[in-house]
């Protein structure tokens, strides 16, 4: 229990320092998950509200494979991206993530990351992600509370910062459900 304590801290203070994609979900080999999140984000007082859905697969026990579209609105406008991607599992607790982010109105970019989950009680994971590539940093950090075998809860903070730009973070919600 305390190496994944350990693991989770690690994740975290790499996270404050670089993660993209949905919240980190234990999915069985041809398991599938769709989720729904919402993010109240802040960047420099403004109030930017990021919706995100996605669907993830595990094609095998090492591969998982998703796609994900976040909408991102203000009173000043909105955008979206897209991003698809791969997490490559190394243990139980630890995985590599690459994919591609289509951004609205720009060029896509690769992108790749770590990301490290524990199980913290019976029914609750944390997580941290953190993710990069060469014009935006992002990175998550939260819990997924199991209320049944197939339904999960979900609470995390999101940070991000793209070039050229100030940060934009924030508190965010959602639930995702496997098949």
């Amino acid at each position: 229990m305390k190496k994944k304590i350990f693991a989770l801290m690690a994740g975290t203070m790499l996270a404050s320092s670089i993660g993209y994609a949905a919240p980190l979900t234990e999915l069985a080999p041809g398991e599938t998950a769709v989720g729904y999140n919402h993010y109240n984000l802040d960047q420099n007082g403004r109030s930017i509200d990021d919706d995100s859905f996605y669907i993830e697969n595990a094609l095998s026990d090492k591969f998982t494979a998703g796609i994900e579209r976040n909408g991102y609105s203000s009173y000043y406008g909105g955008s979206h991206t897209t991003d698809i991607y791969v997490h490559y599992k190394l243990d139980n607790n630890v995985r590599l993530i690459a994919g591609d982010r289509n951004y609205s109105g720009e060029s896509d970019k690769f992108f790749y990351g770590v990301g490290v989950s524990a199980d913290l009680a019976p029914r609750l994971d944390g997580y941290a992600s953190v993710t990069t590539n060469n014009v935006e940093t992002e990175w998550q950090t939260g819990l997924n509370y199991k209320m049944d075998g197939k339904t999960s809860l979900n609470l995390g903070y999101k940070s991000d910062k793209h070039d050229n730009s100030s940060t934009r973070d924030g508190v965010g919600f959602g639930i995702n459900h496997k098949f």
